[in-house]
C-alpha cells in the first residue's frame, strides 16, 4: 500500500517547515498514451525545451551541441535551420540558460548566466538568411529603483516586450523587466529547508519555470526533492497562491559556490524533470523512489493532480515537452539511450 502513495505537503500559514501527507496514487485517473516517434539522437543529446511554431515546425534548444544552440525541426524529424552561436561576441553565448518563445511566436530569447545578457531572436529572420539577433539586453544597463541581482536561472518572454527572470536572491527571487528598467520584483520563498540559503537554492538550481500563455499563473518545480509553487500574475503584480511538495529534499553543497548551491548526492530524490504550463493547468514529470520517469502528470491550478499519462515502458526519461491543440510533443530517451521525438493525443 505504501508503494502506491506519494508524499505531498502544503505551506503553513505561518511559513514554517512544510508538513508531509500522503496522496493515494491509485486515485489518479490514468491513460496509457499511443505514441508516434522519430529517432533524433543522431542530432540531439540534451534537448531541454521545445515549442511548436506551427503544425509542422518545432523549435528546440539543446546546449550539448558544439555548433548551434537553437534548432527548427520538421515534425517528421529532420532539421530545417539552426541558430544561436557559442562565443563572446554580441548575441553569442558562454553559459546559456534555456530558450523561451513569445506568445505571438515572433520572438524567442535566451539568457546567458555568465554575461547576464538576454538575447532576443527574430523567429522570421532565424528561419531566413538575415541576422536573427533582434536585441541584446545587458542587465547591468536595466534601470531599477535600488540595486538588484540580475543573475537568473531562466528568463521567460512575456507580452509587450517584457521578461520574467527567475533567480534565488533573497531580495529579488523573480523579476519582471523590459529593455530599459525593472518593472517589479518578488522575494518570498516557500520553506522546504530550514537553512535559508539552502532553501533558496532548492528553488533555483535544477528547478523548472513556466508561465501560462494568458500570463495569469507562474509555476516553479524543484528537481531536488520534489515540490511546486503556483504564483498568481496580474499585470506586474506577483502573489503566492499555493505550494505542494512530494519528496523532502536531500542534497550536498557545491564546494566554494557563491551563493550557496545545492547539488545532487547519492541520497537525492530527483523530483520534477519536465514542465509545461497551459492556460488552465500544467503538465510535469514527477519521478522519485518509484522512478516514474515515463509518466506525465496533469495538475490544475488548485494544485490537484487530475490526470496521469503513462508512456510505453521502454521510455526511461522525458527531457522536455509541450502540449499544443490537444497534442503532446516530447523528447524522450529509451532504455537503449536513443533520443526520440514523440507525439500523442492528450
Amino acid at each position: 500500500m505504501l508503494a502506491t502513495l506519494w508524499l505531498f505537503a502544503c505551506k503553513k500559514e505561518d511559513g514554517k517547515k512544510v508538513e508531509f501527507h500522503a496522496l493515494p496514487f491509485s486515485s489518479i485517473v490514468s491513460d496509457t498514451l499511443e505514441i508516434d516517434s522519430v529517432r533524433m539522437n543522431t542530432f540531439f543529446s540534451n534537448p531541454t525545451s521545445l515549442f511548436t511554431i506551427d503544425d509542422s515546425l518545432i523549435l528546440v534548444f539543446d546546449d550539448n551541441r558544439s555548433d548551434k544552440l537553437c534548432h527548427f525541426i520538421h515534425t517528421k524529424g529532420y532539421v530545417v535551420k539552426s541558430f544561436g552561436e557559442w562565443g563572446r561576441a554580441r548575441g553569442e553565448f558562454i553559459l546559456p540558460q534555456g530558450l523561451s518563445l513569445s506568445k505571438d511566436k515572433k520572438t524567442c530569447c535566451v539568457y546567458d548566466y555568465n554575461t547576464q545578457y538576454t538575447v532576443c531572436f527574430s523567429v522570421k529572420e532565424a528561419l531566413g538568411v538575415g541576422n536573427p539577433v533582434q536585441d541584446v539586453i545587458r542587465m547591468e544597463e536595466v534601470e531599477s529603483e535600488r540595486p538588484v541581482e540580475h543573475r537568473f536561472y531562466q528568463v521567460l518572454a512575456l507580452s509587450d516586450n517584457r521578461f520574467l527572470g527567475f533567480g534565488n536572491h533573497p531580495e529579488n527571487r523573480i523579476q519582471i523587466f523590459n529593455q530599459s528598467k525593472v518593472l517589479a520584483t518578488y522575494s518570498d520563498f516557500p520553506v522546504l529547508d530550514e537553512k535559508e540559503e539552502n532553501n533558496r537554492s532548492l528553488w533555483g538550481n535544477l528547478a523548472s519555470f513556466g508561465v501560462s500563455p494568458d500570463e495569469k499563473h507562474i509555476v516553479i518545480t524543484t528537481g531536488i526533492g520534489a515540490a511546486f509553487e503556483i504564483l498568481s500574475l496580474s499585470g506586474e503584480k506577483i502573489s503566492h497562491k499555493l505550494v505542494k511538495g512530494f519528496y523532502a529534499p536531500k542534497y550536498s553543497i557545491a564546494q566554494g559556490a557563491v551563493p550557496t548551491c545545492v547539488i545532487v548526492c547519492p541520497e537525492t530524490v530527483v523530483g520534477f524533470n519536465a514542465l509545461h504550463v497551459a492556460d488552465d493547468c500544467f503538465y510535469a514529470v514527477l519521478a522519485g523512489p518509484e522512478e516514474r520517469y515515463n509518466e506525465i502528470l496533469k495538475f490544475d491550478f488548485d494544485g490537484e493532480c487530475v490526470h496521469r499519462y503513462c508512456l510505453p515502458s521502454d521510455i526511461v526519461y522525458i527531457h522536455c515537452m509541450t502540449v499544443d491543440k490537444g497534442r503532446l510533443w516530447a523528447f524522450v530517451e529509451n532504455k537503449d539511450g536513443e533520443i526520440k521525438l514523440i507525439k500523442a493525443r492528450v
